[in-house]
């Protein structure tokens, strides 16, 4: 498909989702066709593309488009990680000031570990990285502590879909070596790395868990190696651990 064809469907796929609204939750093919101005036949094929994602259902007794499922989970997670966020603001924020260093939240989706919210440190030579950022979770303290906890199966489908590619200096690629490192990570409840995503840059992190004691996100610090000591490194993770069982409380 070249661009101007994925421009076309993406233009497609929000019209059609756009015609849903509180007033009109549900539509016909012949009314949604006359309103998007589009040929029925394509737009029947394009709904029923659609219905095979979960993203529109069609009721099998008033033959009406409503939309679909998909939607619904989609929805969920960005309320689920909004109010994540709301409630680890604070801690952050509180992190920042008595650390001085950069405070980032991170959840694992779907093979990937994603920074959903940061507080920066007023240091001018800082650890730079933006809100939704993607990494891979194989390295890196925040993305470390999310897969340790992770069911078995969905770290071997990881590491065998995605391989451990080497990112710097010191990032694992080792599949034993990373099981080492993850059941450590489990037995202490804490995650550090040193330059394994980012020459000149160290982390620490915990884990937040729901009320359900599941792990569903990741608090870190992060710095530049000038800053680096393995007595900062003790003093960090208690300050971490004591913001996520804050978090994990409130959540």
């Amino acid at each position: 498909m070249d661009h101007s064809s994925q421009v076309t469907t993406i233009d497609r796929l929000a019209r059609v989702l756009n015609c849903f609204t509180q007033e009109q939750p549900t539509w016909s093919l012949a009314e949604l066709a006359a309103q998007l101005e589009l040929p029925k036949s394509t737009l029947h094929r394009f709904l029923v593309g659609l219905e095979a994602h979960g993203i529109l259902h069609r009721n099998l007794i008033d033959k009406r488009w409503r939309l679909g499922y998909r939607l619904f989970v989609w929805g969920s997670l960005v309320e689920e990680d909004n109010a994540l966020r709301e409630v680890a603001r604070p801690s952050l924020c509180e992190l920042v000031d008595t650390s001085g260093e950069t405070a980032l939240l991170s959840v694992y989706r779907k093979g990937e570990v994603i920074c959903t919210d940061k507080c920066d440190t007023s240091h001018p030579v800082r650890l730079k990285m933006e809100v939704g950022t993607r990494h891979s979770p194989h390295a890196g303290a925040s993305s470390k502590i999310l897969m340790a906890y992770l069911p078995e199966a969905e770290i071997q489908m990881i590491v065998e879909d995605k391989g451990l590619p080497k990112l710097c200096t010191n990032t694992i690629t080792d599949r034993a070596e990373l099981e080492a490192e993850l059941a450590r990570i489990r037995k202490r409840g804490w995650a550090e790395s040193l330059e394994e995503t980012d020459l000149g840059a160290w982390g620490v992190a915990s884990p937040i868990r729901d009320r359900k004691g599941q792990v569903v996100a990741a608090i870190g610090l992060a710095g530049p190696t000038m800053r680096y000591s393995r007595e900062k490194v003790r003093q960090y993770v208690i300050l971490c651990r004591q913001s996520a069982n804050k978090i994990s409380s409130l959540l």
